[in-house]
């Protein structure tokens, strides 16, 4: 397994931009303290993706959406990457083809479709845990689903 660094997240956590939240807020009805968390967990997110076969899944498409905002910062986001990571930090979404498959999967064999994203979905609680704490995944699969759903999100867009 990976191993990250401690120091690496709390210079991450120091990372604060106004315009990003700005912009945040102008699309979504959050306040800017819930904005600012969002970023923060963002960030803790971030911090994880370092470990191969992490993934955003939908209970956590708020973070999402705020990495999706940060990018769009193309000149702050590439000093970020390169600050943090040492270079260009990557959102690669699955591509035509993964998604293609995994329909297949789920139509051939729900069971082991199932099977193996409920196996991913426990390494990432996992890394989750180890890295980042109780609280952090109290918050990304106990708070998160049920406050930020794809229904309420859609609700919160502007």
């Amino acid at each position: 397994m990976e191993t990250l660094q401690k120091e690496q997240l709390a210079g991450l956590l120091e990372f604060e931009n106004e315009d990003i939240l700005c912009r945040f807020t102008d699309m979504y009805d959050v306040s800017d303290s819930e904005a600012r968390d969002i970023l923060q967990e963002t960030l803790k997110f971030l911090y994880i993706s370092q470990i191969p076969g992490t993934f955003i899944p939908d209970d956590l498409l708020i973070i999402d959406e705020m990495w999706h905002n940060m990018i769009l910062f193309t000149p702050e986001y590439h000093r970020f990457s390169q600050k943090h990571f040492k270079k260009y930090f990557h959102h690669i979404p699955a591509k035509k083809e993964e998604k293609k498959k995994r329909i297949l999967e789920l139509n051939t064999n729900p069971e082991k479709a199932r099977k193996d994203y409920l196996e991913k979905l426990e390494a990432l609680i996992s890394i989750t845990y180890d890295y980042l704490g109780e609280d952090t995944v109290k918050k990304w699969f106990q708070v998160y689903p049920k406050k930020y759903s794809k229904e309420h999100i859609k609700a919160l867009r502007k």
